[in-house]
């Protein structure tokens, strides 16, 4: 589950300045004149958005232009534009005040983007020295500013914007120079973003078209990542990543964009494993539902409806792929899906080499101590935030830990007093770290921050087998 953080980030004098001479060049003009009388100064254009995957979700990071006039490349730079994004959005405070009345709250949200640089660019965003017809915008990204994705409190779970706006346009007084030497004084670019057609370098190399229907009809869409090391001969182990409340749907974007799932895509995380398969299943609706009506939220701790098609599904997958080394089997997820990941770990113990469940949803108190024995030889990584107050630690993780280490069963844990920013980038507006929901402790996972003494829960799980 996400809940995005709305928090203003304080912005420098000198942008904010540049912020009011872009709302008057932006109402200046929203359509090109039309008719052959249509003047030289003005250059029409589309747009297509690039998204790239942070802590806190996906966020826009840049927009190329491709414009009906080729300009030169030393007549484009940052200072020149200004960019006003709109977009359907979640008011948390306008919701608290009518959640009585309305199942939910949706606004438009309107946002100056701060430009950091600007540049003439083929027509995938790369940069040129040329004159182009393309010009690529990069813009700023922070938890509160550029996120693509809109959560909504009536399905409990995110989906891309349903309507995104990125209006463009020059600050008064500045020009692009065309290849011609004509001065262009206006820009009438298309403000609506397609999400189909959005750039996105994260997800290069996975798989999205994966789809599984298990034998009680229970149907699931997937993703898929497949080491360039792998092969029959050289098996290679395979992670599963179960997405959380938030991320159900069947869009597979959504799980690897919305947790910084592809971060096990990457490189660091490949090397660490030796290369590694990568399955991240998805479900339509949340793991924890567990009766026909649809009911999950108050889940008292008994099996998913989706147990045994999850469980298909990866046989289904592990057979298609011989290079994977069936004792190298690793299950993690986060809320939701470390719900799922206890699950599965309590149905089937031999199956899995290790499990690495994440602010976990299964409440304890419906564990027997018989299911208990049966998985205390998996090796188990724990991993929560103290001051999560959407699953309580209390509830799940803390006693279900305490009860496997009295049996001494084969476990670690990793427990944070809260959950913040650990880039540096994004800070609170007296300079400390930006504060993430409790909830959010995966952020320690992905960006490799959870450890056991000196050794790091991304190199435990390259050492764990069957």
């Amino acid at each position: 589950m996400k809940l995005h953080n709305m928090k203003f980030l304080m912005l420098p004098v000198a942008m904010t300045l540049n912020l009011a001479l872009c709302g008057t060049a932006l109402g200046a003009v929203s359509a090109p004149p039309e008719g052959p009388g249509a003047p030289e100064h003005i250059a029409s254009g589309t747009q297509i958005a690039q998204v790239e995957g942070f802590d806190w979700g996906p966020g826009v990071t840049k927009t190329i232009i491709s414009l009906d006039q080729t300009v030169t490349a030393d007549s484009v730079a940052a200072a020149k534009f200004c960019a006003i994004e709109n977009k359907q959005t979640y008011d948390y405070e306008a919701y608290g005040k009518v959640a009585k009345e309305a199942p939910y709250t949706r606004i438009e949200d309107q946002t100056h983007r701060i430009i950091t640089a600007a540049y003439t660019c083929d027509e995938n965003g790369n940069r040129t020295a040329d004159s182009s017809s393309h010009i690529a915008l990069e813009l700023r990204c922070t938890p509160s500013e550029g996120s693509s994705f809109y959560f909504s409190s009536g399905t409990w779970q995110n989906s891309w914007c349903g309507f995104y706006n990125l209006q463009v346009d020059l600050i008064d007084g500045t020009t692009l120079t065309t290849d011609k030497g004509t001065q262009i004084t206006l820009l009438a670019v298309e403000q609506a973003i397609d999400w189909a057609e959005a750039i996105m370098p994260d997800l290069e190399g996975i798989d999205l078209s994966g789809t599984f229907t298990s034998s009680q009809g229970d149907k699931m869409t997937y993703a898929s990542f497949v080491p360039a090391n792998a092969s029959e001969s050289h098996k290679r182990p395979l992670v599963i990543w179960l997405h959380g409340a938030g991320e159900g749907g069947t869009d597979p974007r959504l799980v690897l964009l919305g947790n910084k799932v592809t971060a096990l895509t990457k490189a660091e995380f490949q090397n660490r494993m030796g290369g590694a398969y990568i399955l991240t299943p998805q479900v339509p609706d949340f793991w924890m539902t567990y009766d026909k009506n649809g009911s999950w939220q108050d889940n008292p701790g008994v099996d998913s409806i989706h147990l045994q098609g999850l469980k298909e599904l990866i046989d289904s997958y592990v057979a298609a792929n011989p290079g994977i080394d069936t004792n190298r089997i690793l299950i993690g997820g986060c809320s939701n899906g470390g719900y799922m990941t206890m699950d599965m770990v309590l149905n089937y113990p031999d199956y899995f080499a290790a499990a690495f469940p994440i602010c976990e949803a299964y409440k304890d108190s419906s564990i027997t101590d018989e299911q208990l024995q049966a998985i205390k030889n998996v090796p188990i990584w724990f991993v929560y935030a103290k001051n999560d107050d959407t699953v309580d630690p209390s509830a799940h993780a803390v006693p279900t830990v305490s009860r496997l280490s009295a049996m001494g069963a084969n476990i670690r844990a990793s427990v944070f007093d809260d959950v913040h920013d650990m880039t540096g980038l994004y800070k609170a507006e007296d300079g400390s770290a930006h504060q993430y929901s409790g909830h959010w402790s995966w952020l320690y996972f992905f960006n490799d921050q959870c450890s056991s003494g000196r050794l790091s829960m991304w190199t435990w799980m390259s050492r764990q087998s069957k």
